[in-house]
């Protein structure tokens, strides 16, 4: 095995270069800095740094590290043999461990071999138990590949290569392009939908934060979603920017964004959303779920946060964007995969799974297949696969490559609408976005496909004239699209609903005002200075007012008058708190849900990777020149290095008094942080902990024992 000194050697013969990218491979070693060489070597050797190394390794690499661990051997051709596996690709595996340092000309570093230490019933690749098998870093000559009889290399995992992609059934091309505009235009819709739904009545916010069941419920019935499809849909809505909080901040709403978005066009429109996807850290599918006291998790809460998220959807990305054009990947096949890519990162259940239903909803893969868009989407992933986007929904190229993407995949926009005397239509193909907007308001949509059926309703012509259609306006619209007259079945239910449309009116008010005095009332219907606040006489003596309470007190004494605050129930008030008197329809800014979305890390540069090394060279340079190891670190290394030789030390020790001591001693025996030593002048022996030593340094002054 190799220690921190055998590290430290092989660390120090390594070139600028070589430790740059040692570094850049595992960024755990750059924060905090390493004030030297053998500073790093301690960490780079250490368990917890050889587990993050480890999980960023696939099955092949795992496997040639413990082959290593069992046989000794780090011969390629002996561990092939062991294995199974192509020379060549051993190789590789050997190669890679290598350049992450987990295996040195020495041996594995102790990390390694803590953290894959054969069991007790692991077979070597000779045939003998591993406990009788040669230790890690014996000399490769010891194994060969004539001493891996078939019993041996059975033990021992098979270098394979992982889920076959020629399992994969292949989809037509136009297939998939026809799913992916199909995923997109009902995306938009649905997203348009939502923004009108909460526009119209908001989401109340809990007081442990999040939207409530009651209103995930609300408007899962209002879109005719399933309420784990609406918290997704709500979920990708706030990530892209398009709801923000009311000014009382009580209550989720459109967000200032959401006017331009809805007036965009359609792949517009979707590229925002597409573009927030990737870079998410949201998991909608835990929504209903316990977290870990015992609380539901609910949507847009804080729980529903989780940064590895954000790592599987690239991962998986990655992985369909690497299939041939048209495979269409399964969850199954996607979770093995992923596992033998990294079998020391686990992927939660249930999230694969999620995710690839997401990516459907979305129309980046069509029936598991990676469509046109879905390749820009996972080409524009940061090298890094931690590295959090700064907001990939504001990056212009981006959305620029994303709308033209799924452009090319929209099918040409029809304006033909035929309608049937039974209050059906049909669209042939893709509607215009003028006819597709008319028909939303006006019609319930029956099915979608190659072609649009909708069905005009009492309740659906309602809507298209609480839109602000008339019954005229219309008929006028619909008959823009039909190659001929409405058949006068529909127009007759137009008539009809028309007649009864407005029969009861709702005005919503934020203030009602009590003026018993009916001059006074009067002078502020009539009052200039008042008529920002809408006020209207509601019956006598009562007076509402579209404006916040706290602004029309202010406006109202800024006019000279003094009114006093009162509850619903009549109460005088006198301390009624702060109230703004900003508007309610007021849209507000754009607000994320969890930690407000990605935070950009920065990543050493080159120069700063080549800086570091400097100053660790440095820093090997002075510690090798100084009198005394002083720090723990250094010690340690002291100490090993004087029980291999021998050789005399003189060390200074803290007494539990707070005195130091100096003893010149020998070690004998160097454990979990202490060291047994014996006292040379005393002719005793001792044992010490390392934190209570000051410092130790060669003793000059006599020669090593032997």
């Amino acid at each position: 095995m190799a220690g921190v000194e055998e590290l430290a050697v092989h660390l120090t013969a390594l070139s600028d270069v070589a430790l740059a990218s040692l570094l850049a491979a595992r960024p755990d070693l750059i924060a905090p800095p390493s004030p030297s060489l053998t500073s790093l070597a301690a960490r780079a050797g250490a368990r917890p740094s050889v587990e993050r190394a480890l999980t960023d390794l696939d099955a092949p690499a795992l496997d040639v590290a413990r082959a290593v661990l069992v046989t000794g051997s780090q011969d390629p051709a002996a561990l092939a043999a062991a294995l199974g596996a192509d020379e060549e690709a051993v190789a590789v595996r050997l190669e890679q461990l290598t350049r992450l340092c987990l295996l040195t000309a020495a041996g594995p570093v102790g990390g390694l071999v803590e953290a894959l230490r054969p069991g007790p019933g692991a077979v070597s690749a000779t045939g003998t138990s591993a406990s009788s098998a040669p230790a890690p870093g014996a000399a490769a000559s010891r194994a060969s590949p004539a001493a891996a009889p078939a019993p041996g290399a059975a033990a021992l995992s098979a270098l394979s290569r992982g889920p076959d992609p020629a399992e994969l059934d292949v989809q037509d091309a136009a297939a998939v392009a026809d799913q992916c505009a199909r995923a997109a235009e009902e995306l938009v819709r649905l997203t348009s939908a939502l923004l009108a739904e909460w526009g119209r009545e908001s989401a109340p916010i809990l007081r442990s934060g999040g939207v409530g069941a009651r209103a995930l419920a609300r408007t899962a019935q209002a879109l005719d979603l399933e309420p784990a499809t609406a918290a997704t849909l709500i979920e990708l809505t706030a990530s892209a920017g398009l709801l923000g909080l009311d000014a009382e901040g009580e209550a989720w709403v459109p967000a200032r964004p959401a006017a331009d978005w809805t007036r965009a066009e359609l792949p517009e429109r979707w590229a925002r959303l597409a573009a927030a996807w990737t870079g998410s850290a949201r998991t909608p599918w835990l929504v209903g779920t316990r977290s870990d006291d015992g609380s539901l998790r609910p949507v847009l809460g804080d729980d529903v946060e989780a940064p590895w998220a954000r790592r599987l959807r690239r991962r998986i990305l990655t992985l369909l964007e690497g299939l041939p054009e048209g495979a269409a990947a399964t969850p199954t096949w996607v979770r093995a995969a992923l596992t033998h890519a990294r079998p020391r990162r686990p992927v939660p259940a249930g999230a694969v799974t999620a995710v690839l239903a997401e990516a459907e909803l979305l129309g980046a893969t069509g029936g598991g297949s990676l469509t046109r868009p879905g390749r820009v989407l996972a080409r524009s992933l940061p090298s890094a696969p931690d590295e959090p986007p700064a907001r990939a929904q504001d990056d212009a190229a981006l959305l620029e490559a994303l709308e033209a993407a799924l452009a090319r995949d929209l099918p040409t926009p029809v304006e033909t609408l035929l309608v049937q005397s039974d209050l059906t239509a049909v669209v042939p193909g893709r509607p215009a976005p003028v006819l597709a907007e008319l028909l939303e308001r006006a019609a319930a949509v029956e099915s979608r496909g190659g072609a649009l059926t909708v069905r005009f309703t009492a309740e659906s012509v309602r809507g298209a004239l609480d839109a602000g259609l008339s019954a005229d306006e219309l008929v006028e619209a619909l008959e823009r699209f039909t190659p001929g007259p409405l058949p006068s079945a529909l127009t007759v239910l137009i008539d009809d609903v028309a007649r009864r449309h407005g029969a009861v009116r709702v005005r919503g008010i934020s203030s009602l005002l009590r003026v018993p005095d009916p001059a006074v009332a009067a002078g502020l219907i009539a009052n200039a200075r008042l008529r920002d606040l809408e006020l209207a006489e509601a019956a006598p003596g009562v007076l509402v007012s579209t404006a916040p309470p706290g602004r029309v007190l202010r406006e109202l004494r800024e006019a000279g008058l003094a009114p006093v605050l009162e509850d619903a129930n009549g109460r005088l008030l006198l301390a009624p708190g702060a109230a703004d008197g900003a508007r309610r329809d007021a849209p507000p800014e754009s607000h994320r849900p969890g930690a407000g979305g990605p935070v950009r890390r920065r990543r050493p540069t080159a120069g700063d990777l080549a800086a570091h090394v400097g100053r660790m060279r440095a820093g090997e340079k002075e510690r090798a020149g100084a009198p005394a190891a002083t720090d723990p670190v250094h010690v340690l290394a002291l100490l090993r290095q004087a029980r291999a030789a021998r050789a005399r030390l003189r060390l200074r020790l803290a007494a539990g008094d707070g005195s130091v001591q100096e003893r010149t001693v020998r070690v004998l025996a160097v454990e979990s942080g202490r060291a047994r030593l014996a006292d040379l002048d005393r002719q005793t022996e001792l044992t010490a902990a390392l934190h209570r030593i000051v410092s130790v340094e060669p003793d000059l002054a006599a020669p090593p024992d032997r």
